[in-house]
């Protein structure tokens, strides 16, 4: 998947996204990465001038129609080490799964359901979402259907012993 791609299911709160991060930073780090974009929305402007509406128009033109993998890459960066302590705290409970996570193919369920319960004591909403996607974190679609787009938690199935109907 590339970077652009997870931004695709955050469409939503993009704005928000952005205006978490530090403006002058990420313009600056834009224009050393990608000059022809930062000429094409920030040359000639003092960050501070420039407005967070603009900037935020801007990087949605940018990671949305002109797929720009860089631009995408350095909001990652940039939200990531912002929202360090969220981050940390979700490779942590990631990892207690298997230490080296990049190879973890599939967080099953439950345990992803209960991950997203205890994020949700310390984090925001919108935040464990956006962790979730612009990390890859392996949790299932009906899992992030279900906790971040529908409203409301999955109801759990009722155990063994347990009739069905209540």
């Amino acid at each position: 998947m590339s970077s652009t791609d997870n931004f695709i299911a955050l469409q939503d709160d993009f704005d928000h996204l952005v205006r978490t991060l530090d403006l002058a930073m990420l313009i600056e780090h834009i224009r050393r990465l990608d000059t022809m974009a930062f000429a094409r929305h920030f040359k000639g402007y003092r960050p501070q001038m420039l407005g967070r509406k603009r900037v935020v128009d801007a990087l949605r033109f940018e990671v949305f129609q002109k797929r720009n993998e860089t631009v995408a890459e350095v909001l990652i960066l940039l939200w990531n080490q912002t929202h360090r302590d969220l981050y940390q705290a979700m490779l942590a409970l990631v990892r207690t799964i298997r230490e080296d996570v990049e190879n973890i193919e599939k967080i099953e369920d439950a345990k992803a359901s209960d991950f997203v319960d205890e994020l949700l004591l310390s984090f925001d909403k919108q935040d464990v979402h956006a962790c979730i996607r612009l990390n890859e974190v392996r949790f299932s679609p009906e899992v992030i259907q279900a906790r971040f787009l529908s409203g409301e938690a999955p109801t759990p199935a009722p155990a063994a012993d347990e009739p069905a109907g209540g």
